[in-house]
């Protein structure tokens, strides 16, 4: 409703799944609806016209008391760059119910619908605000194992910055929602990773340059912006951490944090260079956490990434991963045994990822590179339980409070045909039109 306007008729209607209001004052008319509406996402979505080119003048898609209607959303307010900050935008999720002010055609408000919450419960809790690089490493062990690959995941709806999850304390219950509703054939972008079978249409991948799912999971930039946010910060809505992969580390040390090399070499367990607990590698487009360097020069490390599942599809997601030669390694034996232990949901669906260490280790330009805590620096992470001194085993012993240390006695030998994830969810909005969306049944009927 417009405040201060001067009423001289207000016709107040109880409509089907809300409340509607015309209110007029001469030739100034404006009418003022107010309705319980499903988010049903952003009007050809995945035509090539549908990009970020043209988002100011999107339509957006709701569903109202059984039928599907069409509005444009308010973009709220302009930067002195002429750039919008996109409010709503940035609170609406496909599936999700809300409370909906449309004025003149136009979506002005809205308020999400709370559902009854998802439980889950971190394996590892780490506390907000306790600048120490072991809370960090338990921060960042809290969304492991539950949060699928979304690229553009954390970043806002615009891909300007940090999403509203990424500057929330806790993980986010729709990171756990959207990893139940899915299964081992989830895919980020396009089936069986090829470039063939791109559907843009029906693809979580933001072809259009705009994060329609940013809100679903975490790519590798906005997890680190999240467990930073989560390690640094004690309240929701600050301003975030997350930002570019390649630059990530660099910029971490020009905020006096420690400090920044491109003086890099992989690891062999000979040649004397080693990646510490919480070391934070820069890679072109990717960037990950060190857990450690192990004797034969393997190293474990977490990471967001669209690793493949057993059933073939690139999906994946916060994981623990190994750094290696081949799986005879110990950071694979290491990674295995906890992603098995921890994470069982997660390790039906995902074998452990191994990462090529020429890969991880190799980048160009010059802002890639590595970044090291300064542990007596104010402004960075002490570290009081001297983690960096530590191996891998002992730094996930200390996080987990598991008390065995991976041997090969004891390292995880599962057989490949597990039953690939969770019951699948059978729930879908019909108005969808077959979009490969799995939408949560306690927000559309509850």
């Amino acid at each position: 409703m417009v405040s201060g306007n001067k009423l001289a008729v207000a016709i107040i209607a109880i409509t089907l799944l809300g409340i509607s209001m015309m209110t007029g004052c001469g030739d100034g008319s404006s009418k003022v609806e107010t309705a319980v509406a499903a988010y049903l996402g952003v009007k050809d979505y995945g035509n090539e016209e549908t990009n970020k080119d043209n988002r100011d003048d999107f339509l957006y898609r709701f569903e109202v008391n059984g039928k599907e209607v069409t509005y444009m959303i308010s973009n709220g307010t302009k930067d002195e760059e002429g750039n919008y900050d996109y409010p709503i935008q940035n609170t609406l999720k496909e599936g999700y119910k809300y409370t909906i002010t449309v004025q003149d055609g136009i979506v002005t408000d809205a308020e999400e619908i709370k559902a009854d919450e998802t439980e889950y419960t971190p394996i590892v809790a780490g506390t907000p605000g306790e600048h120490t690089l072991t809370n960090f490493l338990k921060t960042a062990l809290m969304t492991c194992g539950t949060t699928l690959y979304i690229y553009g995941g954390g970043w806002d709806w615009q891909d300007a910055g940090s999403a509203v999850q990424a500057r929330t304390i806790g993980v986010s219950t729709d990171w756990v929602r959207f990893f139940e509703a899915n299964d081992a054939d989830y895919t980020y972008k396009e089936k069986d990773g090829d470039e063939d079978q791109a559907d843009p249409k029906h693809s979580y991948y933001p072809y259009g340059g705009y994060n329609e799912y940013y809100y679903a999971g975490l790519d590798c930039s906005g997890y680190l912006g999240w467990a930073l946010y989560n390690t640094f910060e004690t309240e929701n809505g600050q301003e975030g951490y997350v930002g570019g992969s390649t630059g990530f580390a660099k910029r971490l040390a020009e905020k006096g944090f420690g400090e920044w090399t491109q003086d890099i070499m992989s690891p062999d367990g000979i040649n004397g260079y080693e990646m510490k607990p919480g070391d934070i590698m820069s890679i072109n487009g990717h960037v990950w956490i060190s857990l450690g360097t192990c004797d034969d020069g393997s190293v474990v490390i977490i990471h967001s990434t669209p690793s493949k599942s057993r059933s073939g599809q690139p999906g994946g997601g916060v994981q623990i991963s190994a750094i290696g030669d081949g799986e005879d390694c110990e950071a694979y034996a290491i990674a295995e045994k906890y992603m098995s232990e921890c994470f069982p949901d997660w390790y039906s669906r995902y074998p452990v990822y191994l990462c090529e260490p020429d890969t991880y280790f190799t980048f160009e330009g010059e802002t890639a590179g590595k970044f090291t805590w300064d542990t007596k620096s104010i402004d960075g992470l002490s570290d009081p339980d001297g983690l960096q001194d530590k191996a891998p085993d002992e730094v996930l012993r200390l996080l987990t409070g598991k008390t065995e240390a991976v041997g090969e006695s004891d390292r995880v030998k599962k057989e490949k045909d597990i039953v690939h994830g969770d019951e699948q969810f059978d729930e879908y909005f019909p108005m969808l039109e077959g979009k490969r969306v799995a939408l949560f049944s306690n927000h559309m009927n509850g």
